[in-house]
């Protein structure tokens, strides 16, 4: 029988849960948490997250997002299709009131037409059949609610050569149908499926793998590569944002 996408993620992600505890590598060096931190920070920004907003995070994986979402206030539900990575999340968010965590697949979501605020999440779209997963993530979207995703960026050379040299993806953690993005493709299919107000910018020069001590001077490094014309389209990832 074939597995279909849906199934060899969830695999993948309770292989990952058993044997790390953790989605990826990168997540726990002091480089990676700092750049969760910051992306937790544009997320809540650019979806408008605050206490009274109801805000759907898909692929929340082990919680390690969903803890930077949390502390806006907002009520946050984190929805994953491995199970076991549900079960770190939630030891992890036991003490947040505004935390709501579901098993449940993107592509056939739990939940009514326009309940949420917003959809946000971090290095999660690039896992999904996009052609599933979109129509729905618009569907439980109210009108003029945010979408904001940080995605890896397909023209970032380290990106190109895992996402495509399978392999290799292998040995740094990617699952067997992850991929990457370019820019101006991710907003056209958006705009496909009806979101509006669209943009994709290109980000981040802060590899999880630099040494602690290096960090402060590769962040005002990356802080200027990113706003440096030409040299920023190959950052490591994309600021995604949309409204329905």
């Amino acid at each position: 029988m074939v597995k279909s996408r849906s199934d060899r993620e969830r695999e993948h992600f309770d292989q990952l849960a058993d044997e790390l505890g953790s989605v990826w590598w990168g997540s726990v060096t002091k480089a990676g948490q700092l750049r969760i931190d910051e992306r937790g920070d544009l997320a809540i920004v650019q979806g408008g997250l605050a206490p009274g907003r109801r805000v759907l995070e898909p692929g929340a994986g082990n919680g390690e997002f969903t803890l930077r979402l949390a502390k806006s206030g907002a009520d946050i539900v984190g929805l994953e299709i491995s199970p076991r990575q549900v079960e770190i999340a939630q030891q992890r968010l036991a003490s947040f009131a505004n935390v709501t965590l579901k098993v449940g697949d993107v592509t056939q979501l739990p939940f009514a037409d326009e309940s949420f605020d917003a959809v946000v999440g971090n290095a999660v779209l690039h896992h999904f059949d996009l052609d599933a997963t979109l129509p729905e993530l618009y569907r439980v979207l109210k009108p003029g609610g945010h979408f904001f995703f940080t995605e890896p960026n397909m023209l970032n050379p380290q990106i190109a050569i895992e996402k495509n040299i399978k392999f290799i993806g292998r040995k740094l953690q990617n699952s067997p149908d992850e991929t990457a993005f370019f820019r101006w493709r991710i907003t056209r299919r958006l705009r496909g499926y009806g979101f509006q107000d669209l943009r994709a910018q290109p980000f981040d020069f802060l590899h999880p793998g630099i040494p602690a001590g290096w960090i402060p001077v590769v962040r005002r490094l990356s802080n200027l590569l990113s706003h440096t014309p030409i040299i920023q389209e190959i950052g490591g990832s994309l600021q995604i944002y949309g409204r329905r």
